[in-house]
């Protein structure tokens, strides 16, 4: 076998051989892909000579038995010699040292193996991948999201996968801006429209700063996510089950504070709905209390004592405090209101 043909079967074993089988860094899209495509080397024209020295050069750096040896070995022939003949057989030789990287999962290498590469070959799809795959599992976090970004920037087929990612690694890193910005570009994309969970992150942030009313206007969103799950399992309904009933008690205080009686009523018959709590009676019935629906809010501070809880004792003071102002300052007779209380719950 000559040199020549030699050098083609070369070729095609190291670019076989560079075929990526890792979800996270088989990223590239058709046009990328079709880059990578090792280049035709079929007889169309007489192919320049190639120095005995060139050919010495690839042998020793494609044998190397050390990654780093070998890379650095293969990046020194692309410099020495920028115009041979033999650059697309280094080319594929360095992408194989990659992914025999990335498949032995040699992160510690793989990570400064892929830098160099990318500086000769800015905005590979590919190269990026390696990086973040290697920042990822080395815990370099912030090198891990700027290469998503970049990714991210070339807008690959799964530009929203890569943006799901960027986002779980600023909330990671407890960078709140970034959260932000993220969270809100995924709010927008088709494919995370029912994703009530990722709306539900933002209702919880909101809540430990105790800004309620932004809290509230996340709850809305959690909830018309919840709406578009189609077919859930046994898990995700009950996920579903707390997530409204925490949404609309948040959305039903929040008007609660803000004076909006009628609504807060709505929107914690909607969480009692879900699950029946003692806050959200007892919150009905102040509701109804500052209403001057007086009778209506007895029964709902009764069915807040009966089911019980920490605002249990607060409904029996209101609600004595109540019926004594209208029963000459006695409790005759209030187990009324205690029956037909507890005949509502159990209807």
């Amino acid at each position: 076998m000559n040199r020549l043909a030699k050098f083609h079967l070369l070729l095609l074993l190291a670019l076989a051989a560079a075929i990526s089988l890792d979800p996270i860094m088989a990223i590239t899209d058709s046009s990328s892909a079709s880059q990578q495509k090792a280049p035709q080397t079929e007889a169309q024209e007489p192919e320049p000579e190639y120095s005995e020295e060139e050919y010495n050069a690839y042998e020793l750096a494609s044998k190397e038995p050390d990654p780093e040896k070998r890379g650095s070995l293969l990046l020194e022939f692309i410099q020495k010699y920028p115009k041979s003949k033999l650059l697309p057989y280094i080319d594929a030789a360095y992408k194989a040292l990659l992914y025999e990287c990335a498949n032995s999962e040699k992160y510690a290498q793989l990570e400064p193996l892929a830098e160099k590469w990318l500086k000769l070959n800015p905005n590979d799809l590919q190269t990026l991948a390696y990086i973040a795959k290697a920042a990822e599992k080395l815990g370099h976090d912030q090198k891990y999201v700027e290469c998503l970004e970049a990714i991210y920037n070339l807008k690959p087929s799964d530009s929203a996968t890569i943006a799901l990612d960027i986002f779980h690694a600023y909330k990671k890193m407890k960078n709140e801006a970034k959260c932000l910005e993220w969270g809100e570009k995924l709010l927008k994309m088709p494919e995370y429209e029912s994703d009530f969970m990722l709306r539900y992150d933002f209702v919880q942030k909101y809540v430990e700063q105790k800004d309620f009313a932004k809290a509230a206007e996340y709850a809305h969103l959690t909830l018309k996510a919840a709406d578009l799950v189609k077919q859930p399992d046994a898990e995700t309904r009950e996920k579903l089950r707390k997530i409204r009933r925490a949404c609309y008690h948040l959305i039903g205080m929040n008007a609660y504070e803000a004076g909006r009686f009628a609504e807060a009523i709505k929107s914690l018959q909607q969480a009692l709905k879900a699950e029946r709590y003692g806050e959200g009676y007892y919150y009905i019935g102040m509701s109804l209390w500052k209403m001057d629906k007086v009778e209506d809010a007895m029964l709902y501070f009764a069915r807040a004592e009966i089911q019980g809880g920490e605002v249990a004792g607060q409904a029996k003071d209101k609600l004595e405090q109540l019926y004594k102002a209208l029963h000459n300052n006695t409790t005759i007779g209030i187990d009324k209101v205690y029956k037909k209380a507890k005949e509502q719950i159990e209807s």
